[in-house]
C-alpha cells in the first residue's frame, strides 16, 4: 500500500506543479501590474505658474564694491619725549579736537620761555638802537656829528633788527615744538587701538602712535567693465549730457541700506590688468552702520528703461551650466530653460534673454517638475 500511495503521488506531482506555478505566475503578474497600472492612473503633479509679461523698468546694473573711509589720518610724535597720558579710549568715537595723547612738556615749556626772553631782550635793543639813531641824524642835520657815526647807528638798528627776527623765529619755533607736545584729532571719527603706553619715550621714530578714521560720511569703491564705460559714453554723447546713476548699496546680510549714495568721483583711466574702471560713491552714514572694509552689492540706476522680463526669484534655479527656469507648452510638458539674468528688483529676477513674452513659467513647486515630463498647471492667485 505504501508503495502503491508513493507511486500514486508521483505521477499526479508534475500536474499538481503546474497547478501551483501557474497560480503563481498570475499573482506575480497581478502585482507587478498595480504599481504600474497606479502611475498611468496618477495625474501629473500640479504647479503653479505664471505667464511671462515684459514692461519697463530702469536700465540697473550690480556690481561688488567696498566700503572705505573718508578719511584715514594716522598720528604721530613729532617731538621726542616722555608719553604723560592717553586721553581717548580704543575704539571709541572722538571729535575733531579731541586730545589723543600729551607728551611730558617741562622741557619745551621751558624752551619756550627762555625763547620769549630772548626776543624781548632784542627788542629792548632794538628800541635802544633805534633812539640812538634818531638823535644822530639830528645831530647830523645840524652838521655836528660825522656821517660815519650816523653810519654805525644805522648799523646797530640794522643789526638788533635782524637779531629779533632770528629770536621771533626760536620763538615760533619753540611755540610749535610745545603744541606738538598734545597730539589732538584732526577728524571726527573712531579711534582704534594705541600702539604705544604711557611712560614711554617716543618721537618721531616711533612710527603710528593710533589712527582715527571718519565714518561720516562714508566711500564705496568699485569698478565697471570698459564696455559699459564705453556704452555709457556713447549714450552720453546721444543724449549730449552724462546722467550719472543713482547708487544703492545691499549688505552682507542682504539687508539694504536706507540711504542712497551719489557717485562724486570716477577715475581717469582705466586699469590695463583688469580693464576696468574706479568709480567711488559717498553715502551719509551718520549712525555708523558702515564700516571701512565692508564688502556690499552696489545697485546702479539709470533714468533709462527697457523692455524686460520680471520673474520671481522661486522661479529662478541654478547649475553647473548657470540660470535656468522651467517653462510649461501647450502640451503641459517641462522644459529647463537657460536665461541669463540682470539685476533684482523687489523680488523678482530681471531676465535679460532666454524667454519670450506669453511663455509660462513655473514659479512654485519646482521641486515637482521634472523636465520633459507633464504637469497640471494652476494659475497663480491674489498677485
Amino acid at each position: 500500500m505504501a508503495v502503491a500511495f508513493l507511486r500514486g503521488v508521483r505521477s499526479r506531482w508534475p500536474a499538481l506543479c503546474l497547478i501551483v506555478g501557474a497560480g503563481l505566475l498570475a499573482a506575480c503578474n497581478s502585482e507587478s501590474n498595480q504599481p504600474a497600472a497606479a502611475a498611468e492612473a496618477a495625474p501629473p503633479p500640479s504647479v503653479v505658474v505664471e505667464p511671462i509679461a515684459f514692461q519697463e523698468v530702469a536700465t540697473t546694473g550690480q556690481v561688488i564694491g567696498r566700503t572705505e573711509a573718508s578719511q584715514r589720518v594716522e598720528y604721530r610724535a613729532r617731538v621726542t619725549g616722555f608719553l604723560e597720558e592717553q586721553a581717548f579710549t580704543e575704539g571709541a568715537l572722538v571729535n575733531e579736537g579731541d586730545l589723543l595723547f600729551r607728551i611730558d612738556d617741562a622741557e619745551f615749556q621751558a624752551a619756550h620761555d627762555a625763547a620769549t626772553a630772548d626776543v624781548q631782550g632784542i627788542q629792548a635793543t632794538l628800541t635802544q638802537a633805534q633812539a640812538e639813531l634818531q638823535r644822530t641824524e639830528t645831530l647830523f642835520e645840524g652838521g655836528n656829528i660825522a656821517e660815519s657815526t650816523l653810519d654805525e647807528r644805522r648799523g646797530d638798528v640794522a643789526r638788533a633788527e635782524a637779531a629779533l627776527a632770528a629770536a621771533q623765529a626760536a620763538l615760533a619755533r619753540a611755540e610749535l615744538d610745545l603744541g606738538y607736545t598734545q597730539i589732538q584729532s584732526a577728524v571726527a571719527g573712531r579711534v582704534g587701538e594705541s600702539q604705544v603706553d604711557v611712560g614711554n619715550l617716543i618721537g618721531p621714530d616711533s612710527g603710528v602712535l593710533a589712527t582715527v578714521v571718519a565714518l561720516d560720511p562714508m566711500y564705496v569703491t568699485f569698478s565697471i567693465a570698459e564696455r559699459v564705460l564705453l556704452a555709457a559714453q556713447a549714450d552720453a554723447m546721444e543724449a549730449g549730457e552724462l546722467n550719472l546713476p543713482t547708487v544703492e548699496i545691499e549688505l552682507a546680510d542682504g539687508s539694504a541700506y536706507p540711504t542712497l549714495g551719489s557717485i562724486d568721483f570716477i577715475d581717469n583711466e582705466v586699469d590695463i590688468t583688469t580693464g576696468t574702471l574706479r568709480i567711488r560713491a559717498v553715502f551719509d552714514n551718520p549712525d555708523g552702520q558702515l564700516l571701512p572694509g565692508q564688502f556690499v552689492e552696489v545697485m546702479l540706476t539709470t533714468a533709462e528703461t527697457e523692455n524686460v522680463a520680471l520673474v520671481p526669484q522661486s522661479a529662478v534655479q541654478q547649475n553647473q551650466s548657470g540660470y535656468f527656469v522651467l517653462v510649461v507648452d501647450s502640451e503641459n510638458r517641462v522644459e529647463a530653460r537657460t536665461v541669463t539674468t540682470g539685476a533684482r528688483i523687489d523680488g523678482d529676477w530681471v531676465i535679460e534673454s532666454g524667454l519670450e513674452e506669453g511663455e509660462t513659467i513655473v514659479v512654485e513647486g519646482v521641486q515637482r517638475a521634472r523636465p520633459g515630463g507633464q504637469v497640471t498647471p494652476v494659475e497663480q492667485t491674489g498677485g
